[in-house]
């Protein structure tokens, strides 16, 4: 593919010399806020490969994607692409990203090989052979309780279903505090479509499914999406959520976050970073106290409990005149060594170094949510339906019952049919 596409029969060989050439200057585009920690990585990658500087360039992720495409498209960009998860097809078969099966091949990645990372299906093209990215860290989500809260109110275990959760949320409210706070709010960064997707994920249900054909299809009714939306809009409609909820779209607002902090608030649905954030406020503010919380997998219905795995990919630019020193950075930024010492606060997207990556006590949950409970996107990043397209729709649909303008019914069967009409 590589050899013979893009650099002609035995280019491959030619360019593998196997040193980097002399005084070669690469461009990484990185999109995250941990820049000192990823820059001291950089500065060591240097000083281990004489003659080789890396350039760090920032981005947003909301301008990324785009910028990308638009740069390749004129022969331009950075030559190491950071990115999410789900664009890497899009940006593949853009001709954005550098196919790789033929460099994988021969010089592998990671520390067992690329069938050892998570969420593999996401960084092929659309003739699912042709890989156009590499998985780079992962994350999460799972339940944070606070057990002050859990004491005062009675609840003596975490809710293990979501009809448990209702309860003890309502149990909650009876001590005059919050129950399970979540963001309701419908912007285009929602949370109701993280909400809604780990609620029917965990009965079976799914906006998009393999039709075993080649294809795609529904994977839910709309009775079930109906009974979704019915289950998030009692804790609206019963106050057990936090106050201004419909107003709210982030998942970190501090309108969640506080009183979690505060000791006014059973429980919240966080990724691992977020979750590990507020812990971490939570230390600082109330030194050599006993930690009030404890971490959970999510709740389930008739299913298992379920969330997706999120995460970063990284690609090489299709117009990289520095092949051999780009994968000598993809090699490195995808080591032990560099998730160890440099970017410590994320978890790489390989399951050899998540089994050595260790979880502190208090996040026990998200250990298990990771081993036993977190799915790829999978159909919905494969299919033609844009994520983004249903995101958006789950949002105005979900947004569109809770305020009351439409039923839970017929919002739930204008969702089924959007997406119904998109594959």
């Amino acid at each position: 593919m590589l050899a013979t596409a893009l650099l002609g029969a035995g280019a491959l060989g030619a360019l593998w010399t196997g040193a980097a050439r002399a005084d070669t200057e690469l461009t990484f585009r990185y999109l995250l806020d941990n820049v000192d920690e990823i820059q001291a990585g950089l500065d060591q990658f240097e000083a281990d490969n004489p003659g080789i500087t890396v350039t760090m360039e920032r981005m947003s992720f909301k301008d990324a994607r785009d910028q990308f495409i638009r740069e390749t498209a004129t022969g331009a960009g950075p030559d190491l692409q950071h990115s999410a998860f789900v664009w890497i097809k899009d940006l593949g078969t853009a001709g954005a990203c550098l196919p790789l099966n033929d460099i994988i091949a021969a010089e592998g990645i990671g520390e067992v090989g690329f069938e050892d990372f998570v969420a593999t299906d996401l960084v092929y093209g659309d003739d699912r052979e042709t890989i156009y990215g590499v998985p780079y860290a992962t994350d999460t989500w799972a339940m944070v309780y606070n057990t002050d809260v859990m004491a005062e109110a009675g609840i003596e275990a975490v809710p293990e279903t979501w009809d448990d959760l209702l309860e003890a949320s309502r149990k909650v409210k009876e001590i005059g505090k919050i129950g399970f706070g979540f963001a309701a709010g419908t912007s285009a960064a929602n949370s109701i479509w993280f909400l809604a997707n780990f609620n029917w994920w965990s009965d079976g249900g799914s906006l998009v499914v393999d039709d075993g054909k080649g294809g795609y299809e529904v994977g839910i009714t709309a009775d079930q999406v109906a009974g979704v939306i019915d289950y998030y809009k009692t804790y609206l409609d019963e106050d057990l959520t936090i106050p201004g909820s419909l107003g709210i779209s982030a998942w970190d607002d501090p309108a969640i976050l506080e009183p979690m902090l505060s000791g006014e608030q059973l429980a919240a649905l966080l990724p691992v970073t977020t979750a590990r954030s507020m812990i971490a406020q939570w230390r600082e503010r109330n030194p050599g106290e006993e930690l009030p919380f404890t971490t959970a997998m999510t709740p389930h219905g008739s299913g298992k409990p379920t969330t997706h795995l999120g995460g970063q990919s990284m690609c090489i630019n299709a117009n990289t005149e520095h092949l051999e020193e780009t994968w000598k950075l993809m090699q490195w930024l995808n080591s032990w060594e560099f998730f160890e010492k440099y970017n410590t606060g994320w978890y790489p997207a390989q399951k050899a170094l998540l089994a050595r990556k260790p979880f502190p006590a208090e996040m026990e949950g998200f250990q298990k949510q990771f081993t036993d409970g977190a799915r790829s996107w999978g159909p919905y990043a494969l299919g033609p339906a844009a994520i983004a397209n249903m995101w958006n729709q789950t949002s105005r649909s979900f947004g569109a019952a809770f305020i009351g303008e439409k039923t839970s019914e017929e919002a739930a069967q204008e969702l089924v049919d959007y997406v119904d009409n998109l594959l």
